[in-house]
């Protein structure tokens, strides 16, 4: 199972199950962040050898072992190659999520799985738009993130055009300030619809 770089995007979007293939993007972001910091280069901190082969969405991954008893799909996640090569506590996090998954009602499991499923199908770059822009929305303040999502739940039902004029209005300009309208740029333009996410992240 390869790991791909959807990992904030899902977690942000509501608390998904992090699957060891999203979780080694979010290793290699964070290396990289480290060596930007250190050494304004990350070239170092790139995960060797995983990065472009093909495999299996996250989504799917859990599609195909859903039905599995728990402690069949603890075994399936620790024996994965890509698994081992996390840190300690983000072996734990996977394996958090996965009980956390296990424990919901079907219908919720469904929705997530569904919700994994849009954001994998969205195109790559689509998809680093989205991790980014709801990396800058977890950073916002709590009643600034409900506002922000409230304007991306509103805004994702306009044209195009429509969301642009509203977001140069001088009202919309005094409702949130520049990193506010950064981000809700940035969620629009990946194309990810809130609408069908239970009214996006929280």
């Amino acid at each position: 199972m390869r790991f791909k770089s959807q990992f904030a995007a899902v977690v942000l979007l509501g608390g998904c199950l992090c699957l060891p293939r999203l979780a080694a993007a979010d290793n290699q972001n964070r290396g990289r962040d480290d060596q930007n910091r250190a050494h304004n280069n990350d070239r170092n901190h790139l995960p060797p050898g995983r990065a472009q082969n093909n495999a299996p969405p996250p989504g799917k991954w859990l599609r195909e072992h859903l039905n599995q008893p728990p402690q069949q799909q603890q075994r399936e996640l620790q024996s994965d190659p890509d698994f081992k090569r996390l840190t300690p506590q983000q072996q734990e996090h996977l394996q958090q999520r996965l009980n956390q998954f296990n424990s919901l009602p079907p219908q919720r499991q469904q929705r997530i799985l569904n919700r994994m499923q849009r954001v994998e199908s969205l195109p790559p770059d689509k998809q680093q738009l989205l991790r980014n822009s709801l990396q800058q929305f977890k950073q916002l303040p709590d009643d600034r993130r409900r506002q922000v999502r409230r304007a991306w739940n509103s805004l994702s039902q306009m044209p195009p055009d429509q969301q642009e004029q509203v977001m140069n209005s001088d009202r919309f300009r005094s409702d949130f300030n520049d990193e506010e309208r950064s981000t809700l740029k940035g969620l629009l333009d990946s194309g990810f619809n809130p609408g069908d996410n239970n009214g996006g992240p929280h």
